[in-house]
């Protein structure tokens, strides 16, 4: 029986379509290809077979060279929705003026969300979804723990050391629920951005990896790239996120400063602030007309209605 059955197996795999390696099958046809296009390949509204990738990644050095080539063409790739985006970092880092030297824990977990968004950020035009967003995720709740602190600036709030002298993160729940008591608003969309990000990205699944395989059952090839196959759309869907993070945690930052003042922002914060949040406000009204937009939100709508006459 286990003889037959290993037979058995043998002759499934060998019946079975065999799907070459597109990346290695193609790799002359795309090293001697002129690349007319401004944009990467493999866009997933067009996935034939004889599309050629822009940005070459099949060594190291070529990785190191496409990345740059992203960051610095994404301006001309993106338009205003990066250009918000990092216009958003940069007030992101540089809007605070000083700190009161007791409120260390703030400085310390904004250090650490301004790090993480700009990694977001890069890691978007990289063309690395999932990255960007832990990373993002990171920024949000790293963010929140700097709202915390500037009110509550006792280190133990975020850290035990045991009998050995070794350091134990906190939990977070008596944090969050002391946001969510005093500032519900601001708090409320920290968290509807993070429950975005859990809910689509933050675990491995079988959608995320739309963005990198795709295969062609008549042509008998499949493809691995390194790089996220493009889609226009949720970039800049997610460049939009970005800045809107940024933007919350600014004001959710100011919000819990009043009255306190134990950090010191930058004279000119509300004219730079304002306009950015006025920029966000049109690009979030351009992207719900969009068609796309628009079909996901009845198709949601038709679940949501589903599942309420189900209940």
């Amino acid at each position: 029986m286990v003889v037959v059955a290993a037979v058995a197996a043998v002759v499934v795999a060998a019946a079975a379509p065999v799907f070459a390696n597109l990346d290695g099958i193609l790799a002359a046809r795309r090293a001697a290809a002129a690349v007319g296009s401004s944009r990467s390949s493999y866009r997933s509204e067009n996935d034939k077979s004889d599309q050629i990738m822009e940005f070459p990644q099949r060594t190291i050095a070529q990785i190191i060279d496409s990345e740059r080539e992203m960051v610095l063409t994404a301006p001309q790739r993106y338009g205003m929705y990066y250009d918000t985006a990092f216009d958003c970092a940069m007030l992101f880092t540089q809007f605070l003026k000083s700190i009161d030297p007791d409120r260390w824990v703030f400085g310390s977990f904004l250090s650490l969300a301004k790090k993480h968004h700009t990694l977001a950020l890069f890691s978007t035009v990289r063309l690395h979804k999932v990255q960007a967003l832990m990373n993002l995720r990171q920024t949000l709740e790293a963010g929140a723990c700097a709202a915390f602190a500037i009110a509550n600036p006792d280190h133990a709030h975020f850290v035990d050391t045991d009998e050995y002298g070794i350091l134990d993160p906190v939990p977070a729940g008596k944090r969050y629920r002391w946001l969510d008591q005093n500032y519900p608003a601001s708090s409320t969309a920290i968290n509807e951005i993070k429950k975005q990000i859990n809910t689509s990205t933050a675990h491995a699944n079988l959608i995320s990896t739309h963005s990198t395989f795709r295969t062609d059952y008549e042509a008998g090839w499949f493809t691995a790239p390194f790089f996220d196959i493009e889609d226009e759309h949720y970039v800049k869907t997610d460049l939009w996120m970005i800045a809107n993070a940024a933007l919350t945690l600014l004001h959710f930052l100011y919000e819990v400063n009043e009255g306190r003042n134990v950090i010191k922002f930058v004279d000119n914060f509300w004219p730079l602030i304002q306009p950015l949040d006025q920029r966000s406000g049109a690009l979030r009204a351009e992207m719900m007309a969009t068609d796309r937009v628009k079909r996901a939100l009845e198709k949601d709508a038709a679940r949501k209605a589903g599942a309420t006459q189900g209940g």
